[in-house]
């Protein structure tokens, strides 16, 4: 074990001198400012400065649309940090200072939708391990979010004409500054992956579909990212909202330039009171859309040339956003008991077609697990966005889909980001993810082929059996479980037939 904070942790960039501090191998450099940004403007490059300043602490994060809330830290272990809405910061892991070397890079983008989340929300977002099994540069980073990220306020005047997608713009400003400065960290400009989890999935495909992404990354990875309609932009105006919000604000037209005054909290209060106002239901739309700075969602707009000629992993969770409700325990349950239970949910006609084709395609699974079976909400979407781009795009895509018993609840199917802990090769920081050693494979197979596909563009493993390509008709999934192994179409038929008795529902 080693430690090292002083003059030998002194990078250039091109603004100036950073200090950030060696630990064992690893240099951490946190709390770096990549862009500058007034309120609902586009961010600018910071300023020059002299000295050295210090890249030792995060920096600050975006205030979020919703309050901070006590979530499930037996399955990812939260942290909370101090807000502000000067938050474009990225936090950097490498094993060298020397430009001379050029290690892959990847970038992460943090989930919460585009409401909420940080760089640094959950203790396994930390890029030491990653950093260090694959010797690439790891990169995090904070952007901003809700209101002043996505707030459209292009009717107002043309100085607002970019506003409802400067959080996406961050992202962008990210990727720029990565492009001008990695080669001080031994990064190569030239080889960045993107990948995120959830609305990181998200910003993954929507920053390939931005005219302004080309040529600033070469791969990608979106992790429980295509969720249908729910974080599309098509066929989605928030132009209603966002005036019915002023009104409620006082702001018209004419003191438009008011809305600067307004704290943060009072404006996501007013967004969410309009879009009742206006008779919607659930969490209003917030996230990019569809203008000259972002192509559209790829689904309904087509993908742009640079994201055809990206690779791309793309994956889910068995579960995602659905959970067996309390009254069952499927650890206690005969077999008959469950399969009464499936009945009384589903009904005898759907249970009696339902059961076979749920236990073909998961063997290994309890029969109530198919409550807890995400035919919908992720998986279906996913499928149909692998195909449509396996389809219309030369560079390949792959699925996988997660699908490990927790040790939660004496062993419950993984939901909605239970595999972020394994792609950052962080295990050991969440106990409940302990399988008898199992969970090091699974670790081993997300992390490794994350790092071999930013290296090669194939996320192959020389020790490992071939994850194949999706083509339009059929997809190969690589199904991570205690036994990792490629699985074609095998769910194809059951989500054919759960999508019609469990259409998808889904309020943040």
């Amino acid at each position: 074990m080693s430690f090292e904070h002083g003059k030998n942790t002194v990078v250039k960039t091109e603004k100036g001198l950073i200090r950030g501090f060696k630990y064992n191998d690893i240099y951490h450099f946190y709390g770096v400012k990549y862009a500058e940004a007034d309120r609902f403007m586009p961010p600018r490059e910071v300023e020059s400065w002299d000295g050295i300043k210090e890249a030792t602490s995060y920096g600050h994060i975006c205030p979020g649309f919703n309050d901070d809330r006590i979530g499930n830290n037996l399955k990812n272990p939260h942290r909370f940090w101090p807000v502000s809405e000067d938050c474009l910061y990225l936090n950097i892991w490498t094993k060298n200072t020397n430009n001379d070397v050029k290690k892959p890079v990847i970038v992460w983008f943090h989930g919460g939708g585009f409401f909420d989340g940080s760089s640094l929300e959950h203790l396994s977002y930390d890029g030491y391990n990653l950093c260090d099994r694959g010797d690439t540069v790891v990169i995090t980073l904070n952007h901003r979010l809700n209101v002043l990220g996505y707030f459209d306020l292009s009717d107002y005047g043309e100085k607002y004409a970019r506003s409802k997608n400067v959080g996406n713009l961050d992202l962008i400003a990210a990727l720029q500054w990565v492009n001008k400065n990695i080669e001080y960290f031994g990064g190569d400009k030239d080889n960045v992956t993107i990948f995120g989890q959830s609305g990181g999935g998200a910003k993954v495909t929507s920053v390939m579909n931005m005219p302004a992404s080309k040529g600033l990354f070469k791969a990608g990875m979106v992790m429980s990212g295509v969720v249908g309609e729910s974080m599309s932009d098509y066929g989605k105006d928030t132009r209603a909202v966002v005036a019915k919000a002023l009104e409620l604000l006082g702001i018209t037209r004419e003191n438009i330039e008011d809305i600067n005054k307004v704290p943060h909290k009072e404006l996501c209060k007013a967004y969410r009171e309009a879009n009742k106002l206006l008779g919607n239901k659930g969490m209003p739309y917030i996230g990019p859309s569809k203008n000259e700075d972002y192509h559209g969602d790829p689904m309904h707009y087509g993908f742009l040339e640079q994201a055809k000629a990206a690779p791309l992993i793309v994956g889910s969770n068995f579960s995602e956003f659905y959970s067996l409700s309390g009254k069952y325990n499927r650890n206690e349950m005969s077999n008959e008991e469950m399969m009464q239970a499936v009945e009384n949910e589903l009904g005898k006609e759907n249970a009696d077609k339902i059961i076979p084709l749920f236990t073909k395609a998961f063997p290994n699974n309890k029969i109530i697990d198919v409550l807890a079976y995400d035919c919908s909400i992720v998986r279906k979407p996913t499928l149909d966005f692998v195909k449509r781009r396996a389809a219309e795009c030369e560079a390949p895509t792959y699925n996988y889909l997660f699908t490990a018993i927790y040790g939660i609840n004496d062993g419950s199917t993984p939901l909605h980001s239970s595999d972020i802990v394994f792609v950052f090769g962080n295990t050991h920081m969440v106990p409940s993810t302990y399988m008898d050693g199992y969970e090091k494979e699974i670790e081993y197979q997300m992390a490794g082929r994350l790092l071999a596909l930013a290296k090669t563009g194939k996320p192959q493993l020389e020790d490992r059996d071939e994850w194949h390509r999706a083509t339009a008709d059929s997809v190969p999934t690589l199904v991570l479980d205690r036994k990792c192994e490629e699985k074609v179409d095998f769910d194809k038929e059951l989500l054919e037939e759960m999508v019609k008795i469990k259409p998808p529902v889904l309020n943040f």
